[in-house]
């Protein structure tokens, strides 16, 4: 395997890993959970081997939970910055390269590119006013198969949307290379 696509891999890796590290300690938490006190993470982080046990100190109201969420959809937006960011170092896309859509993953780094933008040079939040918003919504709902209906924020799922683009934005990265 060529070196630069070794080297590209292995920190989108060391990324993907500090990423779930992070989000399995402010996982989502339900609306169910209002007045527990302890709760163990969310089985998507324990199959990834981070067992964490919570002991909140107080009952969990919906103020709080409200708040554990906001700190994950906070990490999941600076994971998609941190991504387009480490896709850009390694000159795979900037304003001077263009994303080359004959290639496996273009949607998903596109995606990544357009949700950098807004979350890195805005307040994040969706704007139904802005067709560039309403155009990335739409493309996110075809191409990645999540409701968009309603939508205040953007859908950053880990399991529905962060994890598909960034193996999709790995599938680019593999193609570009081999083809370069």
């Amino acid at each position: 395997m060529n070196e630069s696509l070794n080297i590209i891999l292995n920190e989108m890796d060391i990324l993907w890993q500090n990423f779930v590290n992070c989000r399995a300690h402010f996982p989502y938490v339900r609306s169910e959970m209002i007045g527990q006190v302890a709760a163990i993470t969310a089985p998507y982080y324990i199959k990834q081997g981070f067992h964490i046990t919570f002991n909140f100190g107080e009952p969990l109201t919906e103020d709080i939970i409200k708040k554990i969420n906001a700190i994950g959809h906070w990490i999941n937006q600076n994971f998609i910055v941190r991504l387009c960011a480490l896709l850009e170092s390694h000159h795979i896309l900037s304003n001077e390269i263009p994303i080359d859509f004959e290639l496996d993953g273009a949607d998903d780094v596109d995606l990544v590119r357009r949700l950098r933008n807004y979350f890195a040079h805005s307040s994040g939040k969706y704007n139904s006013s802005k067709s560039e918003h309403r155009k990335t919504l739409k493309k996110m709902g075809t191409h990645l198969n999540v409701d968009i209906e309603n939508r205040i924020d953007f859908p950053l799922s880990i399991d529905t949307v962060i994890e598909p683009l960034f193996k999709g934005c790995k599938k680019y990265v593999e193609n570009k290379i081999k083809t370069a």
